[in-house]
């Protein structure tokens, strides 16, 4: 990089200097120096974004938390990017220090939104319309994707229709279909286990907690 630069200068300088023995560069090649100058640069960019992206990435995810989600989509059927309880469970207790499979503790410090349908709802409150566009208004990384956690407590039809929507909400806001994973999984909805406040449902939000969709945003 620094010795394409050092090239690029160097050959635009001597020219310059040399001037009236004949070695003016001409327009084009003066363009086509500083082209590849601009080109080596933005290269060089692009790896440092890589590698700080990746960083980040690992420092937001401990290693029990980036195995779950490794072993997850190994046994998940890539060609419906669906993953049901069957598939998920021997992950999360594998991945629980406790053997307990306490699927909100081990998940709940990734960035996080969760939306509550009622029985056929097509589309989330308003307020958590908004939560949502701020979850995803962050640049995504390399590694990021985006886990959509419905539990079949209501029915599996309902659990699937709730992701479904709640998937093509994220793609009508700009994610690539790509970078999401729809979870179907039976977990316990436990209030105690709720570490923020909004996490519970809200005013005009059925009260029903198995119907909460969960959507994090993964780095791992």
């Amino acid at each position: 990089m620094w010795s394409l630069r050092a090239s690029v200068l160097t050959s635009l300088l001597g020219c310059s200097l040399a001037f009236s023995s004949g070695c003016e560069p001409t327009l084009s090649a003066r363009v086509d120096a500083l082209q590849q100058l601009v080109e080596a640069q933005s290269e060089q960019i692009q790896r440092l974004r890589l590698e700080i992206g990746d960083g980040i990435g690992m420092a937001m995810c401990t290693p029990e938390l980036s195995q779950l989600i490794e072993d997850v989509q190994r046994e998940c059927d890539t060609q419906t990017a669906t993953c049901t309880t069957k598939q998920i469970r021997p992950a999360v207790i594998a991945a629980d220090p406790e053997h307990k499979g306490r699927f909100l503790k081990l998940m709940s410090h990734l960035r996080h939104e969760v939306f509550y349908f009622r029985e056929g709802a097509p589309q989330v409150v308003p307020f958590r319309a908004d939560r949502l566009h701020k979850l995803l208004r962050s640049a995504m990384l390399r590694n990021t994707q985006f886990l959509i956690v419905s539990s079949p407590d209501s029915g599996e039809f309902e659990a699937h229709r709730r992701a479904r929507v709640m998937e093509q909400a994220l793609v009508d806001r700009g994610i690539p279909r790509a970078k999401i994973r729809r979870w179907v999984y039976a977990f316990p909805t436990l209030k105690e286990e709720y570490e923020r406040p909004v996490d519970l449902p809200g005013l005009g939000e059925t009260r029903e907690l198995h119907r909460g969709v969960w959507v994090f945003r993964s780095d791992c």
